[in-house]
């Protein structure tokens, strides 16, 4: 009893006062002492193990709350856009995951109206969309600006041209996503081009890229896609910069402005100190 005592760092008559004290809010005996030794009786011998576990089980909650206060721990849900996952995030995942293995990632991919609504809504922490967006309650935070290509037919007349002229467009059927928020930035972009040279675009609508890039091969009218997508167009069509005046999208992450938990802090540390972001 006295090293044992002595490990607490407490006297030998305060340990045994706590003993008797427990035994007496248990109403068991734990312990039979003698002139020469203290054992543990039956009710005690099966109550220590027991006691070790919760002990064990209590250091390891405090540990993992002290983890989850670093943000080592967690859960994270990212909204992102196709072109946001091709261009930035599997860089930002690869250093995440190596700092933070133990953090849950939940992933959706989804249009920037959505992410801005989910936002909102508390359905993602953060996201990965296209500006403008309206950003009351929102930090936003820019990535890079690209470039979108002009997709054709293969075998397209304007397949010659290195770089295509706007204007020669303008007796083309231009395929674009629906619903037309989806890709509003491309609309009002593209279509001022269009008016200051003149013309207005014929439009018809495709609810994915998947589809956009189907209707282009088969020879129904044309599309744009961001210039970072050009190797997933796939076969029966060719990609074509714009000559002239060409219209950008803006790629930025977003979340709320109110108190960041510790995980959504770590992964947004990553996102602005990753240096390869750059316009393209």
């Amino acid at each position: 009893m006295a090293a044992s005592a002595e490990k607490l760092h407490i006297t030998q008559p305060a340990l045994s006062k706590q003993i008797q004290a427990l035994e007496k809010d248990l109403e068991v005996q734990l312990f039979k002492r003698t002139k020469q030794q203290v054992q543990l009786t039956v009710a005690g011998k099966v109550f220590l193990p027991q006691v070790q576990q919760l002990l064990l089980q209590a250091q390891q909650a405090v540990e993992l709350a002290k983890r989850a206060a670093r943000g080592e721990v967690g859960r994270l849900t990212i909204g992102f856009t196709l072109s946001a996952r091709e261009i930035v995030l599997p860089e930002i995942l690869r250093l995440f995951r190596s700092n933070f293995p133990d953090v849950e990632l939940v992933m959706r991919g989804i249009c920037t109206e959505e992410q801005v609504k989910a936002l909102h809504k508390h359905e993602i922490d953060i996201a990965f969309l296209h500006p403008p967006i309206k950003k009351k309650g929102l930090n936003i935070y820019p990535l890079l600006e690209e470039n979108f290509l002009l997709v054709l037919p293969q075998g397209h007349p304007l397949e010659t041209y290195e770089q295509v002229p706007v204007e020669a467009l303008n007796s083309e059927c231009f395929i674009m996503l629906h619903p037309p928020e989806k890709g509003m930035v491309l609309y009002e972009e593209f279509f001022t081009i269009c008016e200051q040279l003149g013309f207005k675009p014929r439009v018809m609508e495709s609810t994915s890229y998947e589809s956009r890039m189907a209707l282009v091969a088969s020879g129904i009218g044309v599309t744009f896609i961001p210039a970072s997508m050009e190797s997933f167009v796939g076969s029966g069509v060719v990609c074509r910069k714009l000559k002239g005046v060409t219209p950008k999208l803006q790629l930025a992450a977003a979340w709320r402005q109110e108190e960041l938990c510790p995980v959504l802090v770590e992964f947004i540390q990553i996102i602005t100190n990753l240096k390869v972001l750059q316009s393209t």
